[in-house]
């Protein structure tokens, strides 16, 4: 009867401590699955920008490329003066 007893306290330990595990491995990976939701969303946002700045990148190349930023940047800071239409004078032939 004593190895009995024996037996039956030995199983009533290892099964708590093995739903003990098992409860604190759950909320471990709770907690770690949580975390990994935060850093997919990171990413996400992260993608997104990178995507908008590489199409930003892109839009600079092309005024780059064609002269339009140049001459934008000197008509800032110096505007064109306004022209003068010149008058050309229709001369009569006189008879």
């Amino acid at each position: 009867m004593d190895e009995v007893l024996h037996a039956n306290i030995f199983f009533f330990i290892a099964s708590g401590a093995t739903i003990l595990f098992m409860l604190l491995g759950a909320i471990a990976l709770y907690q770690v699955i949580k975390i990994l939701k935060t850093i997919r969303t990171i990413v996400e946002r992260v993608e997104a920008g990178s995507d908008q700045l590489a199409q930003d990148m892109i839009n600079i190349r092309s005024l780059v490329a064609s002269g339009g930023i140049i001459s934008r940047v000197v008509g800032f800071f110096m505007p064109a003066a306004p022209r003068r239409r010149k008058r050309t004078r229709v001369k009569v032939d006189e008879v």
